[in-house]
């Protein structure tokens, strides 16, 4: 699959290169474009069940970043792929701190469904930061498999095994939300525009809906 589409930030103010690396956590705020999940799945060059493998935090011209490696499983949009590096802005690395309001956390061993676009230098990026991230936890109510979203500010402690479970009326099957995510890319987009990304590009990632040029 080509990587060479833009990133798919649809974020404001996240402004890295101006980042100064400090002793003391750095924040920055973050205005996310309000999504539905049928727009992530528009703008997503690809969508991936998987497993971390790795993370690390490293330093570049933007400032710093945080990488997971999630080994995939299954691949429900885009060429299939054995791994992917997914890059999120803000981490910690020798003392220095960088906290990004909206960015998803990742911990090794955390088994994630996640929506992505291809950044140039062959990372990923989420669609909408932590929104197009679903943690796949175990349904306490019947053993079977379900997505959450439950986001905890970077000045909080996180840990993905004690994350809580939804309440009984919100628990979503992944069967359920792959489902949702495959019955979209396989009905294209609407032709409707999404914040962040471009209509060239969504022509470009998604089949077309009927009427849509």
């Amino acid at each position: 699959m080509a990587r060479s589409s833009p990133a798919l930030l649809l974020s404001l103010g996240i402004a890295l290169s101006t980042c100064t690396l400090l002793a003391a956590p750095v924040a920055q705020a973050t205005t996310i474009a309000p999504l539905t999940v049928e727009q992530m799945v528009d703008g997503s060059d690809l969508i991936v069940r998987g497993t971390v493998t790795d993370v690390w935090t490293s330093t570049d011209q933007m400032g710093l970043a945080t990488h997971a490696l999630v080994k995939v499983e299954k691949t429900l949009k885009g060429a299939a792929v054995d791994e992917v590096d997914v890059f999120t802005p803000g981490g910690e690395l020798d003392g220095a701190t960088s906290l990004v309001d909206g960015a998803p956390r990742y911990g090794v061993g955390e088994r994630v469904l996640l929506l992505l676009n291809a950044r140039k230098d062959g990372t990923y990026l989420n669609v909408a930061l932590a929104g197009g991230k679903y943690d796949i936890k175990q349904n306490p109510a019947d053993g079977t498999d379900m997505v959450t979203q439950f986001f905890v500010p970077y000045t909080q402690p996180w840990d993905y095994r004690f994350l809580p479970n939804p309440a009984l009326a919100d628990r979503v099957s992944l069967t359920a939300m792959e489902k949702r995510l495959t019955d979209r890319v396989a009905l294209g987009w609407d032709g409707n525009p999404i914040p962040g990304v471009s209509l060239d590009h969504l022509r470009q990632i998604n089949r077309l809906q009927a009427g849509v040029q």
